[in-house]
């Protein structure tokens, strides 16, 4: 007797699903690789805090005396990753006391000016009833500012196949009331006594300006498997990339991946094209594209043509920030990739870390991009035995990439780390 289809594949009669297959193949697939789930239709958008192009200086959020520093120091530092408050654990916690640990032990004219969030801060519907605990709580001795840009399950309505609802939600509220608040002085949170006030950011889409950097982000919307972005966004999107000063590093954040070799969500294809379409609409390419989305690290580097010849651009995953359960890779002929992998069309699959829980480190010059990937397997109550897995560094003279550092900065070395091993795979929720 053959084995079962649906055994293997999930499907049933009638279009009945009983779960999904882990992606394996001859090849890693890195774009719309999956069934689509069931997913949300588009949420509406809140309204801004005023009018477009819904930009913001880093001088709204530090003293003056404190922006000048990192111009003299030369040097813009700050940690990203995405998909952090799950509630259900305590991983979240532990990442951000890794981050702690690596901005106490950064030199004084190297501290993290603030930490860029990719999506995804509150499991699983972004409610605000879970900002003291799995935000406020678990920063509280994170010394830096946090900025976001949402992700989809920041927007996620109530699911009412799990039960009743909060009737009084509306989109994003939980976002909104904490990362684009009228007054900043006000306290996040009464409820667990930290200092910690909310942001005041201009929109969900917004521009990030800085001595040494512009930091593009947009707002993916709610779909599990794609991004959905409406033309308006699309507009200003084009519209931003044309005002970036030449004279900055150019960074582009959006929570879904254009690519992703995970075995759960893979890339977003319509994240890609909003990209890429945008790039050469306008002839301005960035220097690195962040997200989140998918629960670990990956690093492509993607090799595309610009108006003056190729460029190497480094697309960074970082979604590993505290979601309980890791996102596995995909396996290809029966085993996990090995890095590098060529996927045609000028992309590559560097680096990845789907074994442990971690985040990146930027560090930003006139001159170049140091990444600064770091991890530690999680242990429940135990310091993070933290550990650089991934170094990189952005050439922003020649829009090249190299993997390790180059003239300090980032930290990590210049060996090619080890690949870390694969965990056993979890169920999915």
């Amino acid at each position: 007797m053959k084995s079962l289809h649906s055994f293997s594949a999930g499907q049933g009669a009638r279009k009945r699903r009983s779960h999904q297959p882990p992606i394996s193949g001859t090849k890693l697939q890195v774009q719309a690789a999956h069934t689509t789930l069931p997913s949300y239709p588009f949420q509406p958008l809140p309204p801004p805090n005023g009018p477009a192009p819904y930009r913001y200086d880093l001088s709204q959020l530090l003293t003056a005396a404190d922006v000048q520093e990192i111009t003299n120091a030369g040097v813009l530092v700050f940690h990203t990753v995405g998909d952090t408050g799950d509630y259900r654990g305590q991983q979240q916690v532990f990442v951000a006391d890794m981050m702690t640990q690596d901005a106490q032990g950064l030199p004084t004219n190297s501290k993290p000016a603030f930490f860029y969030h990719l999506g995804d801060v509150i499991y699983f519907a972004g409610d605000i009833i879970r900002y003291p605990d799995n935000f406020y709580l678990t920063y509280k001795d994170y010394p830096g500012f946090i900025v976001s840009i949402p992700g989809n399950h920041d927007c996620q309505p109530d699911d009412p196949t799990d039960g009743p609802g909060d009737p009084n939600k509306t989109p994003l509220d939980g976002w909104v009331q904490n990362f684009m608040a009228n007054d900043p002085s006000q306290p996040g949170s009464n409820k667990v006594g930290t200092a910690r006030t909310p942001m005041d950011l201009p929109n969900v889409y917004w521009t990030f300006t800085t001595p040494f950097s512009t930091i593009i982000g947009l707002f993916s919307n709610v779909g599990e498997d794609e991004a959905e972005i409406h033309p308006d966004q699309v507009a200003w999107f084009q519209g931003e990339l044309k005002a970036a000063d030449p004279n900055r590093a150019l960074i582009v954040t959006i929570h879904h991946p254009p690519f992703s070799g995970d075995d759960e969500h893979t890339g977003s294809s319509v994240a890609d094209q909003v990209l890429m379409s945008g790039f050469q609409a306008t002839g301005r390419y960035p220097n690195l594209v962040l997200s989140g989305h998918v629960h670990n690290y990956q690093r492509f580097t993607n090799v595309v043509q610009g108006p003056k010849g190729p460029l190497q651009i480094p697309y960074v995953v970082a979604g590993a920030g505290g979601y309980t359960n890791l996102g596995p890779m995909q396996q290809v002929n029966g085993a996990l990739p090995k890095v590098p992998v060529a996927l045609g069309n000028g992309l590559t699959l560097v680096q990845y870390d789907a074994s442990n829980f971690g985040f990146l480190r930027l560090a930003v010059s006139k001159t170049q991009i140091v990444g600064t990937y770091t991890s530690a397997p999680y242990t429940s109550g135990a310091t993070p035995a933290a550990k650089v897995v991934d170094s990189f560094t952005v050439d922003l003279v020649k829009n090249t990439v190299v993997t390790g550092t180059r003239g300090g900065g980032g930290g990590g070395g210049n060996k090619k780390p080890k690949q870390p091993k694969q965990p056993p795979k979890k169920k999915r929720r």
